[in-house]
């Protein structure tokens, strides 16, 4: 069996990835080197034909780098979906997202949120920004934006640090994040789906078709449940 795989992974699948490692490492016998990419990097790493034995990469990228001759044939299937959700410091008041209402009412309560700067190879930004324009509060948020150059998860991690008061991003990237409080998925009206997509090539090791196996299991769609994501059937 191979000895190491290597496996390309999203960011907003980070946090389930790092817990499901180890213990498919223990159980196969197998190491995963692990690059995680934001959906810019992914594209990149597609087009210039890197190698990798099995990934988890958001479902779009994928479709899109098909379609533009980038990525080979593979065997693939939809995993798990990452909603849009907003976090605050666990010391900060509680805030409520569940309707639009409230998520414009919240949005005008605060006077900064965190925002992941497209430059970092992430468009949850345009798209937040988009769907706010829509519902009629687009510029209220983009007075309180603050953009920051890095993943969400990393956006998070800075708001824990008092960066800003809020922050809007995948859901698998504010729930593992310490020191923030996940106040809830974001409204149907605010939602972009960002569907995580696994993938093994053709001629991948039977280590790498093994991970996929892992994958569909309960043992990981339970730790993905507990990174704010939500495992597909």
């Amino acid at each position: 069996m191979t000895d190491q795989l290597n496996i390309l992974c999203a960011g907003g699948f980070r946090a389930a990835m790092e817990a499901l490692a180890p213990r498919f490492e223990a159980a196969q016998g197998v190491s995963l080197a692990l690059t995680f990419a934001t959906p810019a990097a992914t594209r990149e790493h597609l087009a210039a034909g890197l190698p990798f034995d099995a990934g988890v990469v958001v479902a779009s990228v994928l479709a899109k780098a098909r379609a533009d001759g980038l990525a080979t044939p593979t065997n693939s299937f939809k995993l798990a979906v990452s909603p849009l959700g907003m976090g605050a410091p666990e010391a900060g008041p509680w805030l409520s997202v569940a309707s639009v209402a409230e998520l414009g009412a919240t949005i005008a309560a605060l006077e900064s949120i965190a925002l992941s700067d497209p430059k970092a190879g992430t468009n949850v930004a345009n798209e937040v920004m988009a769907a706010a324009d829509a519902l009629g509060f687009g510029e209220a948020l983009r007075a309180r934006a603050i953009l920051i150059n890095g993943p969400g998860s990393v956006v998070s991690a800075r708001v824990a640090e008092g960066l800003a008061q809020a922050v809007i991003t995948l859901s698998s990237e504010i729930v593992p994040i310490k020191g923030i409080r996940f106040l809830g998925r974001l409204p149907k009206e605010m939602q972009t789906e960002y569907a995580m997509q696994a993938l093994v090539g053709d001629m991948a090791p039977p280590a790498a078709h093994a991970l996929m196996d892992y994958l569909r299991g309960e043992e990981a769609r339970e730790i993905m449940r507990g990174v704010g994501l939500e495992p597909c059937s």
